[in-house]
């Protein structure tokens, strides 16, 4: 009986923990959603307004510092691989991280539109550093949990996120408290912290001294992903606030706009194979099998377009209805918008798995150059676009999606190989 080959196993293993992370990432939504829906019954229509826009506010900013997570994933994939603990270099990127999250919600904080999105409560503003501090905490366990293999503590962290706020809401309902908006607020901030029964074995894994890199490095790394995660929001999260500060508010974008987060569950369901991505590409590496990786990234080319071509058709003729079914009936989206918007967004999904090997081969600028190529032309599509302006919004998202997932595939492509170039012929697997 001949044993298992390292491909098979390691294959297996991947699969197992992305279905850990679907499982994880759909209770977490689940509980998103409903935790939603408790506090807009509990707050004040205009009170919940304002919350919605904290909500926006410290999410936001926890992504920017979620750019840290790939990489801390690499780190720790590759001393996994090679036997050793996670660099101290990990601590490093972390504290850059921490400090520039800081600074950031600090000015957000003080400038007049900052001040008006925290609804002008400088107890929110305190809760809303606090949170950006949660999140950092939260990415660096996320980051080394992924490159240690161990995604189901991984799938804790994202659950329990999603509980702990909760349960306090539930908690606050229960007991009848007044609703306010600082109250509303600790809820966000209580499931930043949801890691911490985690923190202390998973910190002690990483050397205090083995793999430091210079402070200019570790910044370089992180300025480089901060970067691209500020202009893949451009596509994505914040798409709406591009359209609106290029082209102006009007009624028609309202249609637009839920056709695009409609369009965006593709991206929600693929969030745990993007996952898992960094970890496999680092492996792959590592074993001395980038042949492996090119062939991986060429299929992901084509997996693309296949998916952008079935669920455009699904979107023509079942995405009205769909749109009509989530947002109500006065939601009337023609057709073929829906049909673009997820086919562009099959793409963008694409640009994310693609961005994902370029981060595991350290090819951190190219992240930059090809989320800039869809943030440009985004923009591009909005200001030379004839017609009204849902019309300019949708062709700015399908051109965006279209050009980040070209630039993508070309980059990552040319990367896959120019690494399997250097690797000598007939290359030990075991590296």
């Amino acid at each position: 009986m001949t044993a298992e080959p390292p491909e098979t196993a390691e294959t297996a293993g991947a699969g197992r923990g992305t279905g850990l992370i679907g499982a994880a990432v759909i209770a977490s939504s689940a509980l998103g959603f409903l935790l939603l829906s408790v506090l807009a019954r509990w707050l004040p229509p205009a009170t919940y307004a304002t919350f919605l826009s904290v909500w926006g506010l410290v999410f936001g900013l926890g992504s920017a510092v979620g750019a840290i997570e790939p990489e801390l994933a690499r780190q720790a994939t590759r001393a996994r691989l090679a036997g050793s603990r996670p660099p101290a270099a990990a601590f490093q990127i972390t504290g850059i991280a921490l400090a520039a999250g800081l600074t950031a919600t600090a000015v957000v904080a003080l400038v007049p539109a900052g001040r008006a999105a925290l609804g002008g409560s400088v107890t929110v503003a305190v809760l809303a550093v606090v949170a950006v501090a949660g999140f950092v905490g939260q990415f660096l366990l996320r980051g080394l949990l992924l490159g240690a293999g161990r995604a189901g503590a991984y799938g804790y962290v994202i659950v329990a996120e999603a509980a702990l706020r909760m349960v306090l809401a539930g908690v606050l309902v229960v007991a009848t408290a007044s609703p306010s908006l600082p109250w509303a607020t600790a809820v966000i901030v209580i499931g930043c912290y949801g890691w911490l029964p985690l923190a202390v074995p998973v910190l002690r894994s990483v050397s205090r001294d083995e793999g430091r890199v210079s402070w200019g490095a570790a910044a370089h790394t992180v300025t480089a992903l901060g970067c691209a995660n500020a202009l893949s929001a451009l596509v994505l999260t914040a798409f709406p606030t591009l359209v609106t500060a290029v082209v102006g508010s009007a009624s028609s974008l309202a249609t637009l706009f839920v056709v695009v987060t409609l369009a965006r569950l593709p991206l929600v369901a693929l969030s745990p194979v993007q996952a898992m991505a960094v970890p496999i590409a680092t492996g792959l590496v590592h074993g001395g099998r980038s042949h492996v990786l090119l062939g991986l990234v060429l299929r992901l080319c084509v997996a693309a377009v296949a998916a952008a071509a079935v669920l455009g058709a699904a979107g023509w003729w079942l995405g009205p209805w769909a749109v009509r079914l989530l947002f109500g009936a006065s939601y009337d989206a023609p057709p073929a918008m829906v049909a673009w918007a997820l086919a562009s967004s099959c793409l963008v999904a694409g640009a994310l798995l693609h961005a994902a090997v370029l981060i595991a081969v350290q090819r951190y600028w190219l992240v930059v150059a090809l989320w800039a190529a869809g943030a440009g032309a985004a923009v591009l599509g909005l200001l030379l676009t004839p017609g009204p302006p849902d019309q300019r919004g949708l062709v700015a998202f399908v051109v965006a999606g279209s050009a980040a997932w070209l630039c993508s595939a070309v980059l990552v492509v040319g990367a896959a190989r120019g690494i399997a170039s250097q690797e000598p012929a007939g290359a030990d697997p075991a590296g």
